[in-house]
């Protein structure tokens, strides 16, 4: 039997380009590997949230800052911080739409970017004490003028009281008489008993009665 004939040896040229042919397979499957993984990895991946952004502050912000939102500029920026002045600080967002000149529609453009932080605490309004009253002052009645009376201690007759009768006064209601005292009274009954009076001239015959003080006598006097 004979022996096997062995297989003829491939020529080295083709043996250099088969192991070419692998390597360019093997790299090529290696970067296909490496890209899926890169791709892969972005498009299984879940999107990133937005990062939540900082809100402006409606009473905190100035000018400059409000007239950097989207939609508010500078002109709507000044309304909102005279608006801010004038009235006072904002409670919540809604109440831009009390701004002069900003509409329905830009305020839903702009509301997602403010916020309205806590409102400052107003100092408590110091009450000052009640300033004591002065006491009423109490009105004194003024006692009423009494009737002059004479050194005897006489009361003198007054304007409106019935005259006295020259003829028939006792000396203590002669002295009631203006400018008649304790001796012009005496001489009045002296001169009387010697003869009654007829009228009130006749008191001129009285000593220590003049005209002066006849003229005196007479809305008081009367002769019966």
């Amino acid at each position: 039997m004979s022996a096997p004939t062995p297989a003829p040896t491939p020529p080295p040229a083709a043996a250099a380009r088969g192991s070419q042919v692998a390597l360019g397979v093997f790299l090529a499957v290696l970067v296909g590997l490496l890209a899926f993984r890169g791709y892969g990895g972005h498009l299984g991946a879940r999107p990133t949230e937005p990062a939540a952004r900082d809100l402006i502050d409606l009473n905190t912000a100035e000018r400059s800052e409000l007239a950097q939102v989207p939609g508010v500029g500078p002109k709507m920026a000044e309304a909102i911080v005279d608006h801010r002045r004038l009235h006072g600080p904002f409670r919540s967002v809604a109440e831009l739409r009390n701004v002069r000149g900003l509409g329905p529609v830009t305020f839903e453009k702009v509301r997602d970017h403010f916020r309205v932080g806590p409102l400052p605490q107003e100092p408590p309004v110091e009450v000052a004490p009640p300033s004591p009253q002065p006491e009423p002052r109490v009105q004194r009645a003024t006692p009423a003028s009494r009737p002059a009376a004479s050194a005897s201690g006489v009361k003198k007759i007054q304007p409106g009281e019935p005259p006295i009768d020259v003829n028939a006064a006792s000396v203590e209601e002669l002295q009631r008489l203006p400018g008649v005292g304790p001796v012009t009274a005496q001489a009045i009954v002296a001169a009387r008993s010697r003869a009654p009076f007829r009228s009130v001239n006749d008191l001129d015959r009285v000593k220590g009665i003049g005209p002066k003080t006849l003229e005196k006598l007479r809305p008081f006097v009367a002769v019966r």
